[in-house]
């Protein structure tokens, strides 16, 4: 299946990542980066492979680390998965529902 990045996925994903450079070590910088790849590629192998969001109806929540969450959604009809945000997961849940 082919990963659709949206313009949200990919502000959120540089917003952690420029965090990171700026907070952390490059070491971190690339394990988030590593992980968000692995997941990815797992989820194209296997779309169904993570829960689904108790939030938001057909949305699906990928752990990166203990801090990020990916959503993303599924379409089987044109064999794409599109990545929706990455997500703070001590922010309110609430939050998500401007997905």
């Amino acid at each position: 299946m082919e990963a659709i990045w949206t313009a949200k996925a990919r502000i959120t994903y540089f917003q952690v990542m420029d965090y990171l450079e700026k907070n952390w070590t490059k070491k971190e910088v690339l394990q988030f980066y590593n992980r968000v790849e692995i997941i990815i590629r797992t989820i194209q192998k296997n779309p169904g492979i993570y829960p689904e969001s108790q939030y938001i109806k057909d949305i699906r929540k990928a752990f990166v680390d203990k801090n990020n969450s990916l959503f993303y959604m599924v379409d089987h009809s044109n064999n794409r998965i599109f990545l929706l945000t990455f997500f703070d997961n001590r922010q309110n849940p609430k939050k998500l529902a401007d997905i």
